[in-house]
């Protein structure tokens, strides 16, 4: 077949996919928004992580794109997260393989993947409670710098108790359910506010209101049954469980998108959403991990994890995109003329604050290393689907996702069409002061 013919078969399949897209927005012209319509429930009210991306919007784009590219099996996630394309992938029976360098989102993705033993972790969650009720441990169980900073001593004393009986519990698929229901009881008993990612101490009126260790993961560690229960049942009633496991093969991996390795799998579709900034200074999932981490046992996620990562609370972001701002004009000369929108932005902070051109420049160079890295793991003709959002930098913004379909194209990736919508409500925006940045996202779809 020759290659204007294949390419004009390229272009009906876009443009088939477009009209049944943009079919939903003639309808509702706020339709992707999904206000009122996005419940966290089964497998995704696991945990509460930093930008969680909307399922029931994720599992839309998966039909959309099916519905003209029917022989996908295998979706693949690059900065996976809490798992959201992960669970609406299992929801269809696809594959699916996740990366990602936080520990944390790892061990909640790898909880989400199963197996789904509803009825032993029934029995193993009343030992366990048991087990948490008699004991009293008069030594603290952990030892990290600033744990008297952040936690009271008596919670330091319950969460001991919880953690040495986890620790106690033989199968391992059922520790790592109880350390994710323990990962959010520490950031409901630690003295950090809750209002932001970043860790800072809460008001002294706020630290005497912090309840019990032992009844609060309780009630978390139920709550977990109850989404683990639903979840299973989802994937029945869908027909993709066997024998209480999943029919999806499911890979997580903790690597790092800019560095790791080249697979031998070609995938069929990405989803994903990369960071919308460097981490220090917009979402700072490392600092959101880093006091639930100290009270888990990492050799339950990976028996490989480098302790150093807990070193200090901004290690995980420092390691993430745009952490090292080190040779920042090299890197700025490696990007020069492949976005023109990154190159009018740079010259936008120039003129107000050169010194914040470096935590931009980071940023996209780390940003377009990771998308060699995910290009190269796409089979011809498969298509990306990134969601995206516009921070600010020195009040400037930076348009996120013009660089992006600049950075796709500049490596040969065709653009196919562009979301724009509204974000009713994300455990994100105002919550670290950057509302006025991140109050829209656009999904942008892209064929390798």
């Amino acid at each position: 077949m020759n290659q204007a013919l294949v390419r004009r078969e390229d272009l009906n399949v876009d443009n088939t996919l477009i009209q049944n897209i943009a079919a939903y927005s003639l309808q509702d012209a706020s339709y992707w928004s999904f206000k009122g319509r996005s419940k966290r429930n089964h497998c995704h009210g696991l945990i509460q992580y930093p930008a969680m991306m909307v399922p029931e919007m994720q599992g839309e784009l998966i039909d959309a794109i099916q519905s003209v590219d029917p022989n996908i099996t295998t979706v693949f996630d690059p900065f996976v997260g809490s798992g959201t394309t992960m669970g609406e992938s299992m929801m269809r029976g696809l594959d699916f393989v996740g990366h990602d360098i936080n520990p944390l989102a790892i061990l909640a993705c790898e909880v989400k993947s199963g197996p789904l033993y509803v009825k032993k972790l029934n029995d193993k969650i009343s030992d366990l409670l048991s087990a948490i009720e008699l004991s009293n441990s008069n030594e603290v169980a952990v030892n990290f710098k600033g744990i008297d900073k952040w936690f009271l001593k008596e919670i330091q004393l319950e969460l001991s108790s919880i953690y040495l009986a986890i620790k106690a519990e033989p199968s391992k698929w059922a520790r790592k359910i109880f350390w994710l229901a323990l990962s959010n009881t520490v950031r409901s008993t630690c003295n950090s506010r809750s209002s932001t990612y970043k860790l800072h101490i809460k008001s002294e009126e706020q630290i005497e209101k912090i309840g019990s260790a032992k009844v609060i993961f309780k009630k978390n560690l139920l709550k977990s049954f109850e989404n683990i229960k639903a979840h299973k049942e989802m994937l029945t009633k869908n027909g993709h469980l066997k024998r209480s496991k999943s029919v999806s093969k499911v890979s997580i991996k903790n690597v790092d998108a800019k560095l790791r390795k080249k697979s031998k799998q070609k995938f069929d579709l990405l989803i994903s959403s990369p960071p919308y900034g460097d981490n220090s200074t917009t979402v700072t999932y490392g600092q959101f991990s880093y006091l639930p981490l100290q009270w888990i046992d990492l050799s339950d996620i990976n028996e490989k994890i480098d302790p150093s990562i807990l070193s200090y609370q901004n290690a995980i972001d420092s390691s993430s995109l745009g952490g090292s701002l080190k040779e920042s004009e090299d890197k700025r000369l490696k990007l020069i003329n492949r976005s023109s929108s990154l190159d009018i932005c740079i010259e936008k902070i120039l003129k107000v604050n050169p010194e914040n051109i470096k935590k931009l420049v980071s940023f996209v160079y780390d940003l377009d290393l990771s998308l060699k890295n995910a290009i190269d793991e796409l089979r011809d003709n498969a298509y990306m689907i990134w969601t995206l959002g516009n921070r600010r930098i020195s009040d400037i913004e930076v348009p996120l996702d013009k660089i992006m379909r600049e950075l796709l194209e500049s490596r040969g990736c065709t653009y196919v069409y562009e979301i724009e919508r509204t974000i009713p409500s994300k455990r994100m925006a105002s919550r670290n002061q950057i509302a006025s940045t991140m109050g829209k996202e656009s999904v942008l779809i892209m064929r390798r």
